[in-house]
C-alpha cells in the first residue's frame, strides 16, 4: 500500500486513532489529513499486528516497515482558491464568477477549471447558512487565545510603559476561566502560559483548541495543518491533543471568545486606575479577581457557576498532571550535518556519529542538555555550552580522525593523567625535554600502541620498572614489556639452598685455625 502522508502525520495519525477516543473526523482534523485518505489507512491497519507503545521507538524507515506501506510520490491535487475571498468580492453586483475564475488562474495557471470552479463555489454557498451548536463533554476542551487589549506595565528607570499581553483560556464545559499576563506571544509565553493554566485546573483537558497563532500553528491551509513542533512536544508530554480552529472561523473557539471579553471587561477594566510596576504584581492582581469573577452566578443557569460546574462535573474529568512539570526546549529542525560531523547550536558546535555527515538532523536544546535527533532517534547527547567552541565526543569521530587525535601531545599527556604518573613522566620527557622533536612525538605516539598491545595498567607497571633503572628509552621499555624483567623474584629474597645444620663449619671456624696454626 501506498500513502500519499508524511512521516510525521502518520506517526501522529495512527497514534490519535489507537490511543484515544477521538472519531474518525476529529483525527483527519486535527491531523489534517481527509477522511478518505485516513480511512483508506485505517482499513489497511486492520490487519496489521500494532502496538501504539512501540511508535516512539520506531524510526520512520521502520514505522514505515512495520505498517506495510510505502511513501507515495505521485501527483498532487490542483489548486483551488480561497472561497471567502470569492464570496466577499461576489458581493459587488459587476463582478461575475467568470471573472474572478480568470483573475485567480493568472496567478495559478494549474488551479482547477472553470466548471470546478464554479461547483466548488455553488457547493460552498450551500454550507454558509448553517450554524452548528457546538456541545462539550466535561473535560474535553481547552479554548485558548489571547486578548486585543494589552495592559500597561511601568519598569523601574523606564518613561514609557511596556504592554503586556494578557492569554486566557476557557474550558468548555464549565467556562471555568483562567487568565495570565506575559511580555508576548512567542513560543516561550505561549508554553509557559499552558503550564500555569493546567496547575490552576489541576489537570489537563483531552483537546487543546488554539487560535492560529505562529506559536501554535505554523500553516493551517485547506487540505493540511502545521503545527509548530515545539508545540507539540508539550501536549505530548500532558497526552493532550491539539485541534486549532479553523482559520478566520471564530465561531470554532466561541468560548474563548467571549471568555476574552468578559476578562476585559470584569478583569483588565476593573485594574484600569492602577498602576502596576512588575509582571508579577500585574499577575497577582489577575488571580486575586479571578476566583470572584469564576464563582459569579449565570444568568440563564441560576444556582450555578463557572466554579460550581468545574468542582462538581468537570474537574474530575480531567487528565491528572504530570509528575514532572513540562520544561521547555528549543528545537531547531532539519539541520544539516557538516563534513566535519558537527551540529551548531546558539554559536558553539556539537558532535554527531560521523556517519550522519550531510544527513538532517533535529536538535532539541534545553537550559542543560543539547540533544540531537535523527529519524526520530536520539544519536547524541551534549551538556549545554553557552559560549563558542566544540564539543567533541572521540566515540563519534570515524577510526583514522580517532587516531590522529589520540596521537596530538594534548591527547596524550591527557591520557597519561588518567593512566598514571610514571607513564606521564615517560610521556613528559619524550614531548617536552627531548631536542629531536619529532623522535619524542613518535616515541610518545608508540607508547600509545603499546597499551593497546598490552594494557594500560601493565604499560604503567613497565614504566615505573624503567624509571627504577633510570632510562627512557624506547626500546628498553619494549624490552622490558616483551621480557617482564620486573615479574622475576630478586636474588635477595630467594632461599638459602644449604640447610643450616650443627656439623657444617663456618668461615669463623676456619679463620680460628688458621690463626693458631704453628709457624
Amino acid at each position: 500500500m501506498r500513502v500519499r502522508i508524511e512521516p510525521r502525520l502518520l506517526r501522529e495519525a495512527v497514534r490519535l486513532h489507537y490511543g484515544t477516543r477521538l472519531s474518525t473526523r476529529e483525527v483527519a482534523h486535527s491531523t489534517g489529513l481527509s477522511r478518505n485518505s485516513l480511512k483508506r489507512l485505517l482499513r489497511h491497519l486492520e490487519n496489521v499486528h500494532l502496538n501504539v507503545d512501540q511508535l516512539a521507538g520506531w524510526s520512520d524507515e521502520q514505522l514505515y516497515d512495520h505498517l506495510g506501506i510505502k511513501p507515495f510520490n505521485g501527483f498532487r491535487l490542483k489548486a483551488c482558491p480561497d472561497w471567502n475571498w470569492v464570496h466577499a468580492e461576489m458581493r459587488n453586483p459587476s463582478v461575475t464568477l467568470e471573472l474572478l475564475w480568470r483573475e485567480w488562474r493568472a496567478t495559478e495557471p494549474d488551479g482547477i477549471a472553470y466548471s470546478q470552479f464554479t461547483a466548488s463555489y455553488r457547493n460552498f454557498l450551500k454550507q454558509q447558512p448553517l450554524s452548528m451548536r457546538q456541545l462539550h463533554q466535561p473535560g474535553d476542551k481547552l479554548f485558548l487565545d489571547f486578548s486585543g487589549k494589552t495592559m500597561p506595565i511601568y519598569l523601574d528607570g523606564q518613561s514609557e510603559s511596556r504592554q503586556a499581553q494578557i492569554f486566557v483560556g476557557v474550558l468548555g464545559y464549565s467556562s471555568y476561566t483562567f487568565a495570565c499576563a506575559v511580555w508576548s506571544q512567542r513560543i516561550e509565553d505561549w508554553m509557559h502560559c499552558h503550564v500555569q493554566a493546567f496547575n490552576f485546573f489541576a489537570g489537563v483537558p483531552r483537546l487543546l483548541v488554539p487560535d492560529n497563532l505562529k506559536a501554535a500553528v505554523i500553516k493551517h491551509g485547506k487540505d493540511e495543518v502545521q503545527l509548530n513542533l515545539i508545540y507539540q512536544q508539550l501536549a505530548h508530554h500532558y497526552q493532550a491533543i491539539i485541534l486549532p480552529a479553523r482559520p478566520r472561523k471564530p465561531k470554532d473557539k466561541g468560548k474563548v471568545e467571549a471568555g476574552v471579553k468578559l476578562v476585559q471587561r470584569w478583569l483588565l477594566a476593573a485594574l484600569r486606575h492602577r498602576r502596576f510596576f512588575s509582571l508579577a504584581e500585574l499577575n497577582q492582581a489577575i488571580l486575586e479577581l479571578l476566583p470572584a469573577f469564576n464563582k459569579r452566578p449565570f444568568k440563564r443557569q441560576p444556582g450555578s457557576s463557572r466554579h460550581s460546574l468545574f468542582v462538581e462535573v468537570e474537574q474530575p474529568e480531567l487528565q491528572s498532571l504530570p509528575i514532572h512539570a513540562y520544561e521547555h526546549a528549543d528545537w531547531r529542525f532539519k539541520v544539516r550535518v557538516r563534513s566535519d560531523y558537527l551540529v551548531e547550536y546558539d554559536n558553539h558546535h556539537y558532535s554527531v556519529p560521523s556517519r550522519l555527515v550531510q544527513q538532517q538532523v533535529d536538535v532539541r536544546a534545553t537550559g542543560v542538555v543539547v540533544e540531537i535527533f535523527h529519524n526520530h532517534l536520539r544519536v547524541s547527547s551534549h551538556a549545554r555550552q553557552f559560549v563558542s567552541g566544540i564539543s567533541m565526543q572521540p566515540e563519534h569521530r570515524p577510526p583514522n580522525h580517532q587516531y590522529y587525535a589520540d596521537s596530538e601531545p594534548a591527547a596524550l599527556l591527557a591520557w597519561g593523567e588518567r593512566v598514571g604518573p610514571a607513564l606521564l613522566r615517560h610521556l613528559h620527557y619524550h614531548l617536552t625535554e627531548r631536542t629531536d622533536v619529532a623522535n619524542g612525538h613518535k616515541a610518545a605516539s608508540a607508547l600509545r600502541k603499546e597499551a593497546r598491545l598490552h594494557g594500560d595498567a601493565r604499560l604503567e607497571e613497565a614504566c615505573t620498572y624503567a624509571l627504577t633503572i633510570k632510562t627512557f628509552a624506547l626500546k628498553s621499555l619494549q624490552s622490558i614489556l616483551r621480557e617482564q624483567p620486573d615479574k622475576r623474584p630478586s636474588l635477595k629474597a630467594l632461599p638459602s639452598s644449604t640447610p643450616a645444620h650443627e656439623n657444617l663449619r663456618g668461615a669463623h671456624y676456619f679463620a680460628d685455625e688458621k690463626d693458631h696454626s704453628p709457624c
